[in-house]
Formats: structure tokens, sequence, C-alpha cells
């Protein structure tokens, strides 16, 4: 029989293993500042903030908006934020410049990108296949977010799988969907690689054309072999290094956001969090909200595939971007679900 001092001993050792967990991943209330995107945008973390999770960990989680992916490396870089969202394609550009760094979750697992094209632009292979698709795209002003984006790194790898190069069609910086949507109207451009709520823009307002879907994207291999790792949050090693309880708890907000926003029954709170971020001052604004985040859903976990991570260095050693090969497995955090 179990005496007075041994019970006592035991049921202190309980409680120390059921608050281990809790401990483990607690902030001590430092604030995190996190990159954002308009639209949809970062949406785990738009939860995590709106839902409690960041500061039940023991953190502070604060959005700031910045429409790419390239400026969001280069303020992380500049200690303006200390998470990016940003493609591998992005991270890996910085760390052979001499960056150090680290994702430690993934926020838009899906490939982001698609094409969207002018109504007045005229396509009549591009029914035919994604080759066919770029083959009536040569010569046209395309669109991206940034010069040299994962957006462009993807537009030059469809490119290059249909026999085309760089020289056969004229990039435009165009930020994020918002501009991006603006230009293409506009006709300064005639297509658009470019990300949500890009597609639900054109298909509800019927103001342009979808004609690309790199998530639904069979073909080429290059570019569907991506899925899994396409927007994942980076920090620097020195946040790494001297603030892993911060890394701990940024990691375990991520996933208690991904719980919430694919439960099927949380998607109209979901889009009421989204709405309170950013909203689309035109008509059927609502409407577009509501459609791109239903369509963008599927991809917010926080699980980084591995092999993806690996075809996007192959694909940018194929396109040149690279002048060796990347070992990817520098790319994650060790905690890195």
């Amino acid at each position: 029989m179990i005496g007075m001092r041994g019970l006592l001993a035991a049921t202190a050792l309980t409680a120390m293993c059921a608050v281990a967990p809790m401990s483990h991943a607690q902030g001590k209330g430092e604030v995190v500042k996190i990159q954002d995107y308009p639209g949809v945008g970062n949406m785990l973390m738009r939860i995590a903030i709106s839902k409690g999770y960041c500061e039940a960990h023991g953190i502070k989680c604060q959005l700031q908006m910045i429409p790419s992916g390239p400026l969001g490396a280069q303020a992380l870089m500049a200690k303006s934020i200390d998470v990016g969202f940003f493609g591998p394609e992005i991270q890996i550009n910085a760390m052979t410049k001499g960056g150090k760094l680290k994702a430690i979750t993934s926020g838009a697992t899906l490939n982001v990108f698609h094409i969207v094209v002018g109504n007045s632009v005229e396509l009549p292979n591009a029914a035919n296949g994604f080759t066919a698709l770029m083959t009536d795209l040569k010569g046209k002003k395309i669109g991206v977010p940034a010069r040299g984006s994962a957006g462009e790194l993807q537009f030059l790898i469809l490119a290059s799988k249909a026999g085309l190069k760089a020289d056969d069609f004229t990039f435009v910086a165009v930020g994020a969907p918002n501009t991006s949507f603006g230009a293409l109207t506009s006709k300064q451009i005639d297509a658009s690689m470019t990300f949500e709520p890009s597609a639900t823009l054109c298909d509800v307002l019927k103001a342009c054309k979808t004609v690309y879907r790199a998530n639904e994207a069979k073909e080429p291999v290059e570019i569907a072999g991506t899925n899994g790792a396409a927007s994942n949050f980076v920090i620097t090693q020195e946040t790494a290094d001297a603030s892993p309880h911060v890394v701990d708890a940024l990691i375990a907000a991520a996933k208690d956001a991904e719980a919430f926003i694919q439960d099927p029954k949380n998607f109209d709170e979901a889009l009421k969090v989204g709405q309170s971020y950013f909203k689309f001052e035109m008509p059927k604004g609502d409407e577009v909200m509501a459609a791109s985040l239903k369509s963008s859903i599927p991809a917010y976990k926080t699980a980084i595939t591995r092999s993806a991570l690996k075809q996007i260095a192959d694909n940018m050693l194929a396109a040149k971007q690279l002048e060796a090969p990347f070992d990817t497995t520098v790319l994650t955090h060790p905690k890195a679900p």
C-alpha cells in the first residue's frame, strides 16, 4: 500500500507532467512582429491573434502588412519584423547571400500562384495545356508580385518547360493582388502571375480570367511537386538561438490556429476574422473575400513537406537561379512540423 509520502510524491510528479507541455511552449510576454499580406493574407496568424492562441502561449503576435516575399525577407533581415511569411525560393536566395534563416512552420502549404489574364487577351490554344498557354503568352506583359519573387521564378519554370525564355516576356512588378488586379483591368499588363484573391476577383467580378492554378496543376511536375511547402513562417537563426521558447510558442499557436480553421463549422467566424484585417472596398467585396477564403482553407496547415522543398531548390538550379545544388535540410528549424 502506498504511504502518504509516496502519494504526495506521485501527485506532484503527475502535476509536473501535466504542465510540462504548456511551459515548454510558453513565451514570456514577447512581442512578435509577423508579416501579413493584403486579402486573405496570413490567416493562421490572424486566427492565432483573434482567438487568443498567441497570448495563451505567452507571446503577443502583431501583424505587419508587407505585400511581397522579397520585401518580407528584407524586413526580416533588417529586423523590422521577427517572422517573415514567404516561399522557400526567397529563403534560399537570402541564404545563398549569407542570410541565416530557418523555417519554423508552414502557413500555406499549397502552391499559392496562378495566372490570370485580361478579358481582352486572346489565348486561342490555352485549352491545350500549359505549354500551349505559355506560347500564347509569348510577347506579353506579365505582372509579378516583385522582380525576383517566387511568382516570377515559377512563371519562368513554366516558360522553360514550354521551350521559352525570360526574354520572350516583359515582366512588370505589380505588387499584391489588389494592385495586380488594377494593373490588369487597366491593361497596363496582359497577364499576372499572382496569388489569392486574384483568381477569386476574376471569377466573381468577371473582370478577367483565371487560366492556370498551380495548386491544382498535375503538370509540369516541377510545379506540382512544390505543393506542400509554398509559403512558410521564417525566422533568423539569431532569433532561434536567443529565444527558443518563442519558437515553441509560435509553432504551438500556429497549430492551434490550423485546428480551428480546418473545422468547417468555424468558417463564418474565420471569415469575420479575415474581414477584420482586410476588406475589399469594391462591388461584391464581401463575396470575393468569402470565396477567396474558402478556396484557400485546404492550404492552411503547418506541416512542411520536405520533398517539396527539394523540388523547389531543384527548380531554381535548373533555371540557373542557383550556381550549385542547395541542401534543403538546412532550411527548416529542428522543431518545424
